[in-house]
């Protein structure tokens, strides 16, 4: 599917996005999209959204990188929860280049109105 040559040095985008209840890593390559959840794993209720789960499922997913020879990355994170150090653990567990880091979270800057008082 893809040549040596250009895959080894290929650098692809690899999207963390953290959630409360859930941890969801997407791979995106040219010719390939790979999604990775906690919840493919088994994880189910409170144990999808722990450090041990996120952990896990970056192994999973670095293991399919390897199968697709993508060794070099740029990891995005998007959201704050418990599972962000633990999956840059699990991808390094598996010795894979993260070549940059970058923050994607939104961030809320004051909100809506309030709604008015209710008078009694």
């Amino acid at each position: 599917m893809f040549t040596d040559k250009m895959s080894k040095t290929q650098t692809i985008k690899l999207t963390v996005n953290c959630t409360s209840r859930n941890t969801i890593l997407q791979a995106t390559a040219p010719n390939c999209t790979i999604t990775v959840s906690t919840g493919l794993l088994g994880f189910v209720g409170a144990k999808r959204s722990s450090p041990h789960a996120a952990q896990q499922t970056a192994e999973f997913m670095a293991e399919k990188l390897v199968e697709h020879r993508f060794m070099n990355i740029m990891l995005i994170f998007k959201g704050f929860n418990k599972g962000r150090k633990s999956v840059i653990k699990g991808l390094k567990k598996q010795q894979i280049n993260i070549l940059k880091l970058v923050d994607k979270s939104t961030v809320a800057h004051n909100g809506c109105r309030l709604p008015k008082k209710r008078r009694l």
